[in-house]
């Protein structure tokens, strides 16, 4: 009977412990699949640079570096990823320099610039970007660094 009663205590006790762990992840991936149809494998850690939204939906920019063990083989063409190469290069650069400046220029009373210095982007030929902007101006920008194993999304809801 005893062990009956331990098992019934501690199963639930895990599962809201694992909900616990991943809350921040969990809510982050179902605000990212509602908005942008974005899909990543779940991370072993999730950095905050900054974000400066008060919650969903509210408008504002957020940029998160997620670390993996492995990331390879994980981000798939069909889930809208797009292969970092020669052509797609220049782009993706643009698209990362035009989302710092930006955030640097609305956010005038805070040091973002320091914030991009000490979590630099950085991506090598065959990685993947994930790219997705909505009518409104709102867009996702989702950078993978293979050897590095990270993840860097930069959003900015209009």
């Amino acid at each position: 009977m005893k062990k009956k009663t331990k098992i019934w205590i501690f199963i639930p006790l895990f599962l809201v412990g694992l909900v616990i762990v991943n809350r921040d992840y969990i809510s982050q991936s179902i605000e990212w699949k509602l908005n942008w149809g974005f899909e990543v494998p779940r991370p072993s850690k999730m950095e905050t640079v900054f974000t400066n939204r008060n919650g969903f939906p509210s408008e504002g920019e957020t940029f998160l570096v997620l670390h993996y063990r492995s990331l390879e083989n994980k981000l798939k063409e069909k889930d809208g990823w797009t292969a970092i190469n020669e052509k797609s290069h220049d782009t993706v650069l643009t698209l990362l320099q035009s989302f710092q400046k930006n955030v640097t220029e609305i956010n005038n009373t805070q040091n973002y610039e320091s914030l991009f210095q000490e979590y630099p982007v950085s991506y090598n030929k065959n990685d993947k970007y994930f790219y997705h902007l909505e009518e409104d101006n709102s867009y996702i920008l989702a950078i993978s660094n293979t050897k590095e194993r990270k993840l860097y999304v930069m959003e900015w809801i209009q």
